[in-house]
């Protein structure tokens, strides 16, 4: 299978997991759920769904985790207060979903923040869809692919520094691409 072919079976799949679970119908109530990341950008190379939603209290949090239980497909749904840079302010439900045949689990990311911060996030995505050539996107998943671990996932939080690289930076080589996360933080 190639990047291209790996990418549109996960984002096809993507779409699945989100009404298997019925994340809209969920988290409706308390406000509109934003899709980000490489599901927004459509340049997914494992099964990971990244959604924002508006900032709530922690128990709010917990009923959609209580709800989203309660599906046989999920397995496991991790919490935490707060992340790196502007997430420190947020909440994070990760309901882990068993389906497909991926060589790992489904996961949604879950970040509830404030709506400042969502903006400012969402903004900075928005101008990479934009911005994003056909050759942009082959670079970025044939990248992606090429450092997926033992885990068959992609480095940690290195998504937005690949876009920034090869989208802002216009990096094409691997190694140049690679350097450039590394000197942002990221383990590859």
């Amino acid at each position: 299978m190639t990047p291209e072919e790996r990418s549109r079976r996960l984002r096809k799949e993507a779409d699945k997991v989100l009404a298997m679970v019925h994340l809209k119908r969920h988290c409706g109530p308390i406000g509109k759920i934003i899709p980000t990341g490489s599901y927004f950008l459509d340049c997914m190379m494992y099964p990971d769904i990244d959604v924002y939603m508006p900032f709530v209290p922690m128990e709010i949090l917990f009923d959609i985790a209580i709800k989203l239980a309660r599906y046989d497909c999920v397995k496991k749904i991790n919490f935490e207060k707060g992340g790196p840079g502007d997430l420190a302010k947020g909440l994070y439900l990760k309901p882990i979903i068993e389906y497909g045949e991926w060589g790992r689990p489904w996961k949604i990311d879950i970040w509830s923040l404030p709506i400042t911060i969502v903006e400012k996030k969402q903004t900075e995505l928005e101008g990479f869809k934009h911005r994003m050539t056909p050759e942009h996107k082959k670079i970025i998943l044939n990248y992606k692919f090429s450092v997926l671990t033992e885990t068959k996932r992609t480095p940690l939080f290195s998504g937005f520094r690949i876009y920034q690289a090869v989208i802002d930076l216009g990096l094409k080589d691997f190694d140049k691409i690679t350097q450039y996360l590394r000197k942002n933080g990221i383990n590859v």
